[in-house]
């Protein structure tokens, strides 16, 4: 089965939004991600470098498939017998080519759909008047910054997210977090991973909290923290940040934003303060 006879179908159905819930996708479709994935990787090992890693791919078959183990079964084993099955007739060399030729496909299909779906979801919002899960993933597709989009969920979100609501946006974060692995949460702010190891931002992601947790854990050791001082730094960063929500002038952390004024919208769980002037004014806060 051709890779490229397959993309051909539709790139847009290919690659579809990734920061959308997991879509349905057919048993072919996940398995030709899975085998990108797997190419991917191949091409790396080989010193063979592409714009697009195999931990993108790999987190986009999550994705698709809503990291069901038995799914990813599925598709190692057909990758598996196509493989071999190709280098049955064609050699070592010849798979090793058939394999390169699948990487260079997948990594200029998604730099294809990264290019056409960033100036569309770009500047989004969902229902809560932040940027949407679409629009955040787009943002990474185009500047691999994952630190400005994880620092912007914790600043906007700073106590987690309902555990019994829709929650794209913390699904988002825990893919993010699978795609840049343990070397790429280094890279991410103290108040983002603190506050994303100590607040509920997914359903249920195990290798994202894994990999979190592991970070965390790391982060106290060279601060030399007790789990107590911790959760006492996490919750004085999530105040501070909710304070800041608080203003209506509040710029959202990195450079993401439409550059407006930030005001939750009702119903959204976030603390909002309104100051009143004059005899017996002073400032009131509730929950929107």
């Amino acid at each position: 089965m051709s890779i490229s006879r397959i993309f051909g179908i539709s790139i847009l159905s290919m690659v579809p939004a990734i920061a959308t819930a997991p879509a349905q996708a057919s048993a072919d479709d996940s398995e030709l991600i899975y085998e990108c994935a797997l190419a991917l990787d191949f091409a790396s090992s080989k010193g063979v470098q592409h714009s697009v890693p195999g931990s993108r791919a790999m987190a986009h078959f999550g994705e698709e498939t809503g990291n069901d183990p038995a799914a990813r079964a599925r598709a190692a084993k057909a990758i598996d017998t196509i493989w071999a099955d190709y280098k049955k007739k064609n050699g070592r060399s010849g798979l090793d080519q058939y394999v390169l030729g699948i990487a260079q496909d997948c990594s200029d299909l998604y730099d294809e759909r990264t290019e056409m779906q960033s100036a569309e979801q770009e500047g989004q919002l969902n229902s809560l008047g932040t940027l949407s899960a679409a629009s955040l993933r787009a943002y990474i597709n185009r500047t691999g910054d994952y630190g400005a989009v994880a620092d912007y969920l914790v600043y906007h979100y700073p106590y987690g997210k309902s555990m019994f609501k829709p929650n794209e946006d913390g699904d988002l974060l825990g893919n993010i977090i699978v795609e840049i692995g343990a070397s790429g949460l280094r890279k991410l702010s103290d108040e983002a991973v603190y506050t994303i190891a100590n607040k509920f931002y997914w359903q249920y992601n195990p290798p994202a909290t894994r990999l979190v947790f592991a970070e965390y854990q790391r982060r106290m050791r060279m601060k030399r923290q007790s789990e107590n001082d911790a959760r006492q730094w996490a919750q004085r960063a999530a105040d501070d940040r909710a304070q800041q929500a608080r203003q209506a002038n509040a710029r959202p952390v990195g450079s993401l934003g439409t550059g407006k004024p930030y005001k939750p919208k009702r119903g959204s769980g976030l603390v909002v303060c309104t100051s009143y002037s004059g005899t017996g004014g002073g400032t009131v806060c509730k929950e929107d």
